[in-house]
């Protein structure tokens, strides 16, 4: 089973002094950028091992601090489960915008019943990905299951970073107008 040991309480490590591979032949994230790029609200995928030995993937919000990635899940769901058989995991984070961007952080999580009101490392979660109104909205639509259920805090303080920055590989111009061709009114076979 997971460790079940506060994992707030480790030490802190900044992914910027972790070990990076940069994959596919492609650039690495610039000197100082991960943690950046990781505080921006994207949605990653967390990916496990289910009981049957197949990979699981799920995508999953997640808070960044104190190099930490920290989520949260049901208590009893299938990903609760196979985390806590086997705690290896990689969370995949990636920018959907040409000419892409994606940090794979692999290590093991802990696990721990979800701490609540102040002490909750995850709240305001829904704020971040929805903004104000449609989080209430979500929270509405989520209390009754969550309190049924219960919450589990998932954190993964990673031990390895691959992934890759192709927004380094061009200059401001170019990486403008990559970014805004598919808004222009002409035909994408154009340009």
């Amino acid at each position: 089973m997971a460790d079940t040991v506060s994992s707030l309480s480790a030490p802190a490590t900044r992914l910027d002094d972790l070990p990076f591979t940069a994959i596919g032949g492609q650039p690495a994230f610039a000197p100082g950028t991960i943690e950046s790029f990781v505080r921006e609200p994207r949605v990653a995928v967390l990916a496990y091992v289910r009981a049957d030995g197949r990979p699981g993937q799920a995508p999953i919000w997640y808070t960044y601090r104190d190099g930490a990635f920290l989520m949260s899940t049901t208590a009893g769901s299938p990903k609760h489960r196979a985390l806590a058989r086997d705690p290896r995991v990689c969370l995949t984070i990636q920018d959907e915008r040409p000419p892409y961007r994606a940090l794979l952080a692999d290590g093991r999580v802990t696990l721990e019943p979800l701490p609540q009101g102040d002490a909750d490392p995850t709240a305001g979660m829904a704020v971040r990905y929805f903004g104000r109104v449609a989080a209430a909205e979500y929270d509405r639509m989520t209390a009754e299951e969550y309190a049924r259920k219960g919450l589990v805090l998932i954190t993964l303080r990673p031990t390895e970073l691959r992934g890759f920055d192709n927004s380094r590989t061009l200059n401001a111009a170019v990486l403008a107008f990559v970014r805004l061709r598919d808004r222009l009114p002409i035909p994408r076979s154009w340009l």
